[in-house]
C-alpha cells in the first residue's frame, strides 16, 4: 500500500496560529486560516491524483477528525499528530502508517499549494527503485516539503535536526549519512510563509491559476492590494 500523507494544522486551531509571519499581509488572522485551508485544498487534490496510493491527513489534535468533512476528506482517513516536536510527530507519522500496512509513505506539507501529481508521482517511483532510498523535497527555504520512506521501519533522520531553520535540510541529510540511506533529491519548491513568498505565488498563479485553483481563487478575493 502507498500512502501521501499531509500533515497540516486542524481546522479548529486559533486562527492566530495560522501563518504567523504573514499577519503584516492579510489580517486578520481568519484571512490567514482561509489561505492555508485553500492551500490544503490544492495539496489533497495533487495527492488525490496519485495513482494506486492512498490519502490520509495528520492533524494537529484540535477539534475532531470530523472538522475534515467540509473540506472533502472523510474523517476515517485522518489520524492525529502525537509528538513533542517537528521530528517526533513526522516519525510517528511513519511509524503509524507503517503499522497501518503501508509499504511506501510519501509524507508532505499543507502548505505548497503548487505541488503536484507528477511530482509525488516521482517520490513514489524512487522508493520502487531503491526502497532504503530516502527521498526528499527541499525548500527554498532551507527545509524540506516532502519526505519519502519504504517500511516498515522507520529510519533516525530526525534526531540534532535545527526544525524550521535555515539548516533543517542539510540536518537531515547528514542523518541520512549516518544512517548509511541514499538519498534523492526532487525540484525546489517555495512553502507560502512569508510575505514575499506570497507576493511570488501570486504572481504565479496570476499567470497560471490552474496550478493551484483554491489558492488562486482566496487571493483573486483578495485584491490585488491586500
Amino acid at each position: 500500500m502507498k500512502v501521501v500523507a499531509v500533515m497540516t494544522r486542524s481546522p479548529a486551531a486559533p486562527a492566530e496560529s495560522f501563518k504567523t509571519r504573514l499577519a503584516s499581509e492579510l489580517a486578520p488572522a481568519e484571512r490567514r486560516r482561509d489561505l492555508h485551508l485553500a492551500c490544503f485544498r490544492d495539496t489533497v487534490a495533487a495527492a488525490r491524483g496519485v495513482a494506486h496510493a492512498r490519502l490520509r491527513v495528520a492533524s494537529t489534535p484540535e477539534g475532531a477528525a470530523d472538522d475534515y468533512r467540509a473540506l472533502g476528506v472523510e474523517p476515517g482517513h485522518v489520524f492525529m499528530q502525537k509528538g513533542d516536536d517537528l521530528g517526533a510527530r513526522e516519525r510517528d507519522v511513519f511509524a503509524h502508517l507503517f503499522r497501518q500496512g503501508a509499504r511506501q509513505v510519501v509524507l508532505i506539507g499543507s502548505d505548497i499549494p503548487t505541488i503536484t501529481t507528477t511530482l509525488l508521482e516521482a517520490a513514489f517511483s524512487a522508493l520502487d527503485t531503491q526502497p532504503a532510498r530516502v527521498v526528499l523535497g527541499p525548500a527554498a527555504d532551507g527545509g524540506y516539503y516532502l519526505l519519502g520512506l519504504s517500511g516498515p521501519q522507520v529510519p533516525d533522520l530526525f534526531t540534532g535536526v535545527r526544525w524550521s531553520t535555515q539548516y533543517t535540510l542539510a540536518d537531515t541529510l547528514r542523518r541520512c549519512e549516518f544512517e548509511n540511506r541514499r538519498f534523492e533529491l526532487l525540484p525546489v519548491l517555495e512553502d507560502v510563509d512569508t510575505p514575499d513568498a506570497l507576493g511570488r505565488l501570486r504572481a504565479l498563479l496570476a499567470q497560471d491559476p490552474t496550478r493551484a485553483p483554491h489558492t488562486a481563487a482566496f487571493l483573486e478575493s483578495m485584491g490585488a492590494g491586500s
